[in-house]
């Protein structure tokens, strides 16, 4: 039985990625026919697209508590959200990290910096009272938009005064970071953008849902709280997307788009994604998330933001020095933090 479930889950990841590879393709090719630059798609289109697994376990836990399918699965869901924005801060930018020395700009970092604090500060404000509600997963959407909304109107100052930043910031983006994005697939149409995004929407649903259910049976197998199971197994599996693209983006010398994924990416995650889900359905926080997880988190952001600011750039024993904080928030939360 055991042995179904883990295939089951392995599965359900597997729909997961492949969904959100034939999303990101059609978003690409939107990118590239608006024109917007390299860095304009890490923050915005790719960090949307390698979220989608995780906006998508949200909508479909959502509908699952809304119709009484799996009542009791704000554990897995929450504990996605929360798990996943951990992993991606410290395994997933840390295993980056030890691949090669990361640059980032000090303009990303005050603005993507100052967001990551202030997207899991509304999380814990709302979620204080050990609920989620629609009014405030409409708020946390809101927030997220107007975000957007900043990143536009940045990318517009950044694009006037593009010679100043390209001098100043020369060893700390990639060159072509203020580039035009270009397509994944050549000769695109708007008929070939249609069908895979409906291809990947149907792989991203279908996932999402294997997830939930082999995400409930694990816990029930290993009799564990399911937000451990939803922080350490689906939190890691949903990061999967931005570990395959920031690596990518990595080999290819693209810098500014695997940290504009990863901040965005979190981003993303705490406000849309949970946002997502609870304007379904209210989510119950577990005490532990709030008092233990959320704290644990504030930490991991601090560590990567200090490495980051400091000389502009993650060097690799910085790097695995969050990989080894992930390890040890893995074993403080298996040992003494399940409930």
């Amino acid at each position: 039985m055991l042995l179904y479930t883990i295939l089951f889950l392995i599965s359900g990841f597997v729909g997961l990625y492949f969904g959100a590879k034939f999303v990101v393709i059609g978003l690409e090719d939107i990118a590239h026919r608006f024109g917007l630059s390299y860095l304009m798609v890490g923050l915005t289109v790719l960090s949307i697209g390698t979220s989608l697994p995780e906006i998508a376990v949200s909508i479909l836990g959502g509908f699952d508590k809304l119709l009484g399918i799996t009542p009791n699965i704000d554990g897995l869901v929450i504990g996605n959200k929360v798990g996943s924005f951990f992993t991606n801060i410290t395994l997933i930018l840390g295993i980056l990290g030890l691949t090669q020395t990361i640059y980032v700009s000090k303009w990303v970092l005050r603005r993507e910096g100052v967001m990551l604090f202030l997207s899991v500060g509304v999380f814990f404000l709302f979620a204080v009272d050990g609920v989620l509600t629609r009014i405030e997963a409409i708020i946390m959407i809101i927030i997220y938009i107007l975000y957007l909304i900043l990143i536009i109107y940045s990318e517009k100052k950044i694009e006037r005064a593009e010679p100043k930043i390209r001098e100043n910031e020369r060893e700390r983006l990639d060159p072509h970071s203020f580039d035009i994005a270009e397509s994944s697939i050549k000769n695109t149409s708007g008929k070939k953008d249609i069908i895979f995004f409906i291809i990947g929407l149907t792989f991203l649903l279908i996932g999402a849902e294997i997830t939930l259910i082999s995400g409930h049976n694990l816990a029930m197998e290993f009799n564990l709280p399911e937000n451990v199971i939803g922080i350490l197994i689906i939190g890691l599996g949903t990061s999967l997307p931005e570990l395959v693209a920031d690596l990518t983006a990595i080999r290819r010398n693209s810098h500014g788009i695997a940290v504009g994924d990863i901040l965005g990416s979190n981003i993303c995650n705490t406000l849309l994604a949970t946002g997502a889900g609870a304007i379904i359905a209210d989510f119950n926080v577990a005490f532990i998330i709030l008092v233990f997880d959320i704290p644990m988190l504030f930490v991991a952001i601090s560590l990567a933001y200090y490495f980051l600011w400091t000389e502009k750039a993650l060097k690799k024993w910085e790097a695995a020095l969050l990989i080894g904080f992930y390890g040890f928030y893995v074993i403080l939360k298996l040992l003494f933090f399940q409930i």
